[in-house]
């Protein structure tokens, strides 16, 4: 306790920024019962989507993901708090009574899973939040005032007994840790995490001459950070969820990220000349970026594909045909 004491007060003393928008620390561990070519024990940790610190228990140390620091006296505490964590993390989950929750499966390999971390919100910590999961099936989750248990496992009655010690732990040495340590990578890591790209915006249609049906996407890409609220209009109205095709955030090979929502439109409702809205609203951003489209405005994509193929079909009969002649009379010796 008093390593722990001294080492918050350091934190304290030695991490400041100056931080905007909302970011986040997240820490995912695996421990593996049973023999398998991995390590038993591997534990990641990501500021927002940048990965930073590794470890695992064949190595034995972790391993800095982020550039070196200019600052060493600096890293090394920070270093030390991680290690703290990332002890206590693997002991915990070494505990025989982590084990119950397999003792009715038979042979084979069995996961256990953590999720751990803090989020700062223009400089607002939020609380400190964990989750453990089993072959992939939740389990418990902790707050720093709250927790949850799986009903599905009724022998997890132990955790009610030590939910108060945990959520104390939560409070006084994870939470101020957590939040020192994301600083402190926010301001090291500032130029990449702490940027601000551009979504560019698109609507893109396509129609499929068997039923009619038009298919409008909104196309949000090259945007940084990840969080980005993209939604589609009907006649200025949010279109509901059930009627979209959500698609996830996916990375792009610059860093950046993309993400589209997709509506299906009937010929009937085409017809009806309804105007719709891809809007879109991200950091980078400073106002609300809309796009406008009617049924009937530009030319359909799949139409513009097929005239491109004809196009090319044409130029090369045209120059190839002569080029086969001129050959031919060539080897002719005309």
């Amino acid at each position: 306790m008093e390593r722990i004491t001294a080492l918050l007060f350091l934190l304290q003393a030695t991490v400041t920024v100056v931080n905007t928008g909302s970011h986040s620390i997240w820490t995912f561990a695996t421990f593996i019962h049973g023999k398998t070519q991995f390590p038993e024990f591997s534990i990641l940790a990501f500021v927002d989507d940048l990965q930073v610190l590794y470890y695992d228990s064949n190595i034995k140390k972790i391993i800095s993901r982020s550039r070196p620091s200019s600052t060493k006296g600096v890293e090394d505490i920070i270093l030390l708090g991680a290690n703290i964590v990332i002890e206590d993390i693997y002991s915990g989950m070494k505990r025989p009574t982590h084990a119950r929750f397999f003792a009715n499966q038979t042979g084979g390999v069995r996961v256990h899973q953590k999720l751990g971390g803090c989020v700062l919100d223009n400089d607002k910590s939020s609380q400190v939040m964990m989750w453990d999961a089993y072959d992939g099936t939740e389990a418990i989750h902790y707050g720093m005032h709250n927790y949850t248990v799986n009903p599905i496992w009724p022998h997890l009655t132990w955790i009610t007994q030590l939910a108060e010690f945990v959520q104390m732990d939560l409070r006084t040495i994870y939470h101020p840790i957590c939040i020192q340590i994301l600083k402190y990578y926010l301001e090291k890591e500032k130029n990449i995490v702490l940027r601000k790209e551009r979504p560019r915006v698109r609507l893109i249609q396509k129609t499929c001459r068997e039923t009619g049906v038009v298919k409008v996407s909104c196309l949000a890409t090259g945007f940084y950070p990840r969080h980005i609220n993209l939604t589609m209009l009907r006649d200025d109205r949010p279109i509901s969820g059930e009627e979209l095709i959500f698609w996830e955030v996916l990375p792009n090979g610059d860093g950046t990220y993309q993400t589209r929502r997709t509506l299906s439109i009937s010929s009937e409702i085409a017809r009806e000349k309804h105007r719709y809205t891809c809007s879109v609203t991200h950091l980078a951003l400073d106002n609300k970026l809309d796009i406008n489209w009617e049924p009937g405005e530009g030319a359909d994509v799949a139409v513009i594909s097929s005239v491109v193929v004809v196009l090319v079909l044409v130029l090369v009969l045209i120059f190839a045909i002569p080029a086969f002649i001129v050959y031919k009379k060539r080897r002719r010796g005309i």
